[in-house]
């Protein structure tokens, strides 16, 4: 079982030298880091097929704006009650 040309010796020896530099904290912390960047690649990876497709996929449309008409109203609007405001 090797490992890009490592043994599991080797790669507990490199593991032992890793904990003893960085520490236990941060080497949880490097190797958490290290997932994140992994699952990221994975997913950007995944998706290069999808975007080099040849297949005429259309995006999805995105809404149609309604057009403001430039002439006024035939009517004005109805002008609203203005009665006394109760102030507390």
């Amino acid at each position: 079982m090797d490992i890009f040309g490592i043994g599991p010796l080797e790669l507990v020896f490199v593991l032992v030298i890793a904990l003893l530099v960085l520490g236990p904290g941060k080497m949880v912390e490097m190797a958490r880091d290290m997932g994140k960047h992994v699952r990221d690649f994975q997913r950007a990876a995944s998706e290069v097929p999808r975007l080099l497709s040849l297949e005429d996929d259309q995006p999805p449309a995105l809404p149609q704006r309604q057009q403001v008409s430039e002439q006024p109203p035939d009517e004005p609007p109805a002008p609203t009650p203005q009665g006394p405001v109760a102030r507390e």
